[in-house]
């Protein structure tokens, strides 16, 4: 920060009441008369209270809310003030009205005697401000106890001069019109608010993050315990932190004395500075970026701090820091003399000054739609088809096709769906399933219990299955078994002739298919158009209830099997013991666990499985490019983008086949605005290319082992079962089978009904850049559905600003890291690492025990040609536009999904092991870690040096085996990484 006699200048050049009479000093907020929130915001207040107490705060001024109240007045029509919006929260009219607001504030002339002020202040500061100013929002209901904002209002950083000043204001002040701002303010009771924004000077950040005083409410355990602070830090700028896009460095301080409790320092390659062209990333030398960001004087700092904070309020706070470089260091790059400068160094030079940018009470967001305190919410299984962020119109079509078929599926079952009851929530982007609702309803039916339906879908511990089950306690069964003599027979029916309905169905969307295919949709006006969108939504409606009817039979067949086996297991083992033969379940405890798992096993090798057929058939392209030297010789130079830059022959048809037949796919395909394989060949050509790299693969050997498997278990039963309950066991199996089939079967069309309701939705963007020029490609996936139905039916087609502020919406809700899996109530404000150990344990989801070497995918997918033979794929989900690489890899490893998921089934069909469902895999493992995978027991162990020079461990012989591996077996602790901050 700038020398005294400095800011002494700068304080006498902002004097003149022309200038006070916008921007007060950040301290005045803080005197008593002063330190209204309704007056300066909650972040000015808490600021100003806090260089009252003597507090390090960068220096910084005061926009008042007041200004802010008074555009509104002035430029905005009558009706689109934010009391007004607020009321109006969730309805069509009020999403118009934002979006028309947030147009004209960011377009808005501010008043002369504002800039000029802004332009006194900048010549005032600039020599003390080499990284420019952060102008930061600061509401009047924001950083309170029940109301933080906590990342849903913006912050600019390193603005520079008037203009940029200025920009950065209406960027705040615009952000207070976003969707999820006002139905965040409409859910706290909040009536009006208003904007005030805090210009503060930008701390050159040697090193920056985010503490925690404390464990929030509910995360307090075994990760995270009472009586300790949390701090995440990297280098440079904290943005990264806060946001959760970057790797960061996890400190564990006791709350009693300040000393590290531990340390897990991550790979920190790139910082955040603020360069000669505004905010930029730089590289940062190896041998800095594997250093700590912060030294001990700077973590004995934090922890005073933290301490004099807790002293003058209750906690616990979430606080943003930095740490001011010093004079002369460039943070983020090397020295003069070519070494890296190492963070919070203790060299002799002046120690290291902690700031505080931020401080206010922990909290999380509020409630999803549909939810209460109590509410238990899951996208542990959901999120393999729809992981991320979801564009507004594929977030609108999965909500009422999912909501449908639910309550279809439901229905067909006798039970009752209360009226209003929300299954299904958007947070922040992501789809949320009501898990308490869901099993509420389910549990009107005998045997769909949370423990038997969660144990298949992974995502919930036991205390939140136990949760569950309470919850779903008293659930009345009544009405299901009044219903049963009517539904049962008409459900066995169904069943009984699904596979003709599955065939008929077929039949007719074909039919549309090529209809479609064939339709020159650049012909057609407007309300044709709009005509045609809905025709393929409503077969989209059929497709997702006819799926759900085969996902419900697949998972009746499977359940079914799993009982008959474990009554099996409990009559054997009875009957058994005392004469010493080897029971049928598991002497470990662990039997449930192992029947399922046998379940899986029995019922795969399934064959003709829709889900497996990308995989078998671009192996089968494979082995045609491994035999021609040119085509291989191309695909390795990098030099094909799709089947015409192969050279003619087999391998150039046979991928054209491919995508022919499997062009609908795409990683991510449940995304709307993700081009199909058929549009962009790239990630094909890119497992192509991988596949290519090892030995010539055999699908047909692949799937082989499945059956082998399954045959190996079904033999082993035939030892030890009677005839009777063998029949039966093989029975349930092959109807497990046939369903599973048919489900799959089913995916696949819901996969090409999206494709096709993607084409139709880009026509409508040709239209809708048409009328309106300024729009960028793919601006239909920022309307909803039912926008796109009105605006076309009607004629007016004017979408632009409601395109604008969706957009907008979505880059923040695509940058913010994903809320927990799994949680209650409402998002926590922090995700926590996973638990340290050698061991990672999750789900068994295919069986098998293998050792290799670490792949870690990044979320987008990028890079998969990159992918080695042999290597252990590691994601944070996987759809079936990945399953090629299955049969490249030697395992799969996913934090999310079960073991019914559709990956987890085409895992099993190529034979491959599998784990899913292992919480924060993806940060735990890094690529080129040497890894074991269990598929049989569910288990991740990370090998060292001397492990790699062991034998693998022998494969099991079989699910009944039992034994060692229960989720408190963890060896000596890995690097932890950081726990994510989610603003």
């Amino acid at each position: 920060m700038a020398d005294p006699t400095r800011i002494a200048r700068a304080d006498s050049a902002l004097d003149p009441p022309s200038v006070r009479e916008w921007l007060k000093p950040l301290e005045s907020a803080g005197q008593r008369r002063h330190t209204s929130p309704k007056r300066v915001g909650g972040k000015a207040a808490a600021l100003g209270r806090l260089l009252r107490d003597g507090f390090p705060v960068p220096r910084g001024w005061v926009l008042e809310a007041r200004f802010f109240t008074e555009l509104v007045d002035q430029q905005l029509p009558k009706g689109h003030d934010l009391a007004t919006l607020i009321r109006l929260s969730g309805t069509k009219a009020g999403v118009d009205r934002a979006a028309r607001a947030r147009d004209r504030i960011l377009n808005v002339r501010l008043p002369e005697a504002l800039s000029a002020a802004l332009r006194s202040l900048w010549q005032a500061v600039e020599p003390e401000a080499p990284w420019g100013l952060a102008v930061r929002s600061s509401a009047t209901c924001e950083d309170a106890d029940e109301t933080s904002m906590a990342g849903l209002a913006t912050s600019v950083l390193g603005a520079r001069g008037e203009r940029e000043i200025e920009a950065a204001i209406r960027q705040v002040w615009a952000s207070a019109f976003l969707p999820r701002a006002l139905a965040y303010l409409a859910h706290a009771g909040i009536r009006d608010a208003a904007m005030g924004v805090v210009l503060q000077v930008v701390v050159r950040a040697e090193a920056a993050g985010v503490l925690f005083t404390a464990p929030p409410p509910g995360l307090e355990g075994e990760h995270w315990r009472a009586g300790e602070r949390l701090v995440n830090a990297t280098l440079g700028l904290g943005a990264p932190v806060v946001d959760g896009a970057a790797a960061a460095d996890t400190i564990r301080i006791a709350r009693a004395g300040g000393g590290v409790v531990s340390s897990a320092v991550a790979q920190k390659r790139r910082a955040l500075v603020v360069g000669a062209a505004g905010i930029e990333e730089v590289v940062v030398p190896e041998a800095r970026a594997e250093q700590p960001a912060l030294g001990e004087a700077a973590l004995q700092q934090l922890a005073e701090l933290a301490e004099r904070l807790e002293q003058g309020g209750k906690g616990p706070f979430d606080v943003e820091f930095a740490v001011e470089a010093a004079e002369g260091d460039d943070p983020g790059r090397p020295t003069d003399d070519g070494a890296a400068s190492p963070p919070g160094r203790e060299d002799g030079a002046a120690p290291p000054r902690v700031w505080l940018l931020q401080v206010r009470p922990v909290s999380g967001g509020g409630f999803p739609e549909g939810g209460n305190a109590e509410t238990i919410w899951s996208r542990a299984n959901v999120s393999e088809a729809l992981p991320g962020a979801a564009t507004p119109l594929t977030w609108s079509v999965a909500r009422a096709f999912s909501d449908r078929g639910f309550r279809e599926a439901f229905s067909a079952l006798g039970c009752r769906v209360p009226r209003g009851a929300r299954l299904v929530a958007n947070v922040y982007g992501r789809f949320y399933l009501n898990l308490t609702a869901f099993m509420q309803i389910a549990a009107q039916v005998p045997g769909l219990s949370p423990r038997a339906l969660l144990g298949m879908s992974g995502g919930a511990s036991a205390e939140l299955i136990a949760r569950l089950a309470e919850q779903s306690e008293g659930v009345s069964r009544r009405r299901f078994y009044a219903r049963l003599p009517l539904t049962g027979p008409r459900l066995l029916l169904r069943q009984a002739r699904l596979e003709r309905e599955v065939a008929a169905f077929e039949g007719e969307a074909l039919w549309a298919q090529r209809a479609l295919s064939e339709l020159d949709m650049t012909l057609l006006p407007d309300d044709a158009i709009g005509t045609t969108l809905r025709s393929v939504f409503l077969l989209l409606e059929r497709t997702g209830t006819l799926m759900l009817h085969c996902a419900s039979a697949s998972l009746a067949s499977h359940l079914a099997l799993c009982k008959a086996l474990e009554r099996f297991a409990r009559r054997r083992a009875s009957a058994r013991s005392a004469a010493g033969e080897e029971p049928l379940e598991d002497p470990g405890g662990r039997a449930e666990t192992n029947i399922e798992h046998l379940a899986q096993v029995l019922a795969g090798g399934v064959r003709e499985l829709d889900s497996a057929g990308p995989g078998i058939e671009l192996a089968r392209v494979a082995e045609l490019a491994m035999a021609d030297r040119a085509a291989r010789e191309r695909l390795f130079a990098g030099e094909v983008r799709g089947p015409r830059d192969l050279p003619e022959g087999p391998a150039r048809d046979a991928l054209a086949r491919f995508l022919d037949v499997h062009g609908d796919r795409a990683v991510r395909e449940a995304e709307l605005a993700t081009p199909r394989w058929r549009e962009d060949p790239a990630p094909v050509i890119a497992m192509l290319t991988a596949s290519l790299r090892g030995a010539p693969g055999d699908p047909e050997r692949a799937l082989a082992r499945a059956r082998a498997l399954a045959d190996r278990e079904m033999a082993m039963l035939e030892t030890r079962l009677p005839r009777v309950e063998l029949a039966l066991v093989r029975a349930l199996v092959g109807r497990a089978q046939r369903y599973v089939r048919l489900r799959e079967r089913m995916r696949t069309w819901v996969t090409r009904v999206l494709g096709m309701l993607r084409k139709v939705a880009l026509d409508i963007d040709r239209r809708l850049r048409r009328l309106e020029p300024s729009l960028a490609p793919g601006s239909v996936f920022f309307c909803t559905y039912e926008e796109l139905v009105s605006a076309l039916s009607s004629g007016r087609a004017d979408v632009a600003h409601v395109v604008r502020l969706r957009r907008a919406e979505h880059l923040r809700d695509a940058a913010r890291p994903d809320p927990p899996p799994t949680f209650i109530g409402r998002p926590p404000p922090v995700v926590l690492p996973p638990a340290s150990g050698e061991r990672l344990f999750g789900l068994p989801a295919s069986a098998g025990v293998v050792e290799g070497r670490a792949r870690v995918l990044d979320p987008g997918a990028t890079a998969l040609d990159a992918v080695e033979p042999g290597e252990v794929l590691i994601a944070r989900t996987t759809d079936v536009g990945l399953s090629p690489l299955f049969l490249v890899a030697a395992a799969v490893v996913t934090e999310l999904g079960g073991p019914m998921s559709h990956a987890s089934i085409v895992a099993r069909e190529y034979g491959i092991p599998a784990v899913v469902n292992v919480p924060g895999v993806t940060l735990a493992i890094k690529t080129g870690d040497r890894l074991r995978i269990d598929g049989d027991r569910g288990v991740v162990e990370r090998l060292n040096e001397r492990d790699e020079r062991a034998a693998p461990a022998p494969p099991r012989s079989g699910a009944l085996a039992g034994g060692e591996g229960a989720p408190g077996d963890v060896a000596a602790p890995l690097a932890s990484p950081a726990p994510v901050p989610v603003r």
